[in-house]
């Protein structure tokens, strides 16, 4: 029985965070995978037994913090916008390729929807914020979908300097929205 090696995994899930974020899950190849990290596709399949699997492995720390917000929003007293957008810029952040692939690649894995889940969160906390505030409810559609739209245009666009302009953005957003709500 051969030994799976660390030093061997890694390579793989490089090439693959590549192969998914420059393809996508559906257009991406194992044998693409395999060949990028020096290894047969056979023993590609020693270590993942298919291409969801090796998917999973890259997506799965971002999927599980992005579920586990949802659950510790509930226990945040005040000011819930901020707190929900400090987490999505953290795990931006901590997950800056794992979250492009997500939000650009994920279509036809069971992760699919995460960010959908992400924007339903977003909007109706901002919904919950706005009512509490007699504002109109009405825009938190708009505006869940200009933060999530906004942040993925940035880390799309700027490699280096993303978290300074994530920061930025989400300030403008967070000031211009509490100070709106507060008024």
């Amino acid at each position: 029985m051969q030994v799976l090696k660390d030093s061997v995994r890694q390579r793989i899930v490089t090439s693959a965070r590549k192969e998914f974020r420059k393809k996508s899950f559906e257009k991406a190849s194992m044998r693409a995978i395999a060949s990028s990290a020096g290894m047969t596709v056979g023993n590609l399949y020693r270590y993942y037994k298919n291409k969801e699997d090796l998917f999973g492995s890259i997506i799965e720390p971002l999927y599980k913090s992005l579920q586990g917000l949802k659950k510790e929003l509930q226990t945040v007293e005040a000011d819930k916008i901020s707190w929900l957008l400090t987490q999505l810029k953290d795990l931006q952040k901590e997950y800056r390729i794992e979250w492009l692939i997500l939000s650009a690649g994920s279509q036809g894995s069971k992760y699919e929807k995460a960010l959908d889940n992400v924007y339903a969160l977003l909007q109706t906390t901002i919904k919950e914020v706005l009512t509490e505030n007699n504002k109109q409810s009405n825009l938190a559609a708009p505006v869940a979908s200009a933060i999530l739209h906004g942040l993925r245009t940035i880390l799309q666009t700027e490699k280096k300097n993303s978290p300074e302009v994530v920061d930025d953005f989400l300030q403008f957003m967070m000031s211009d929205l509490i100070k709106r709500v507060a008024s």
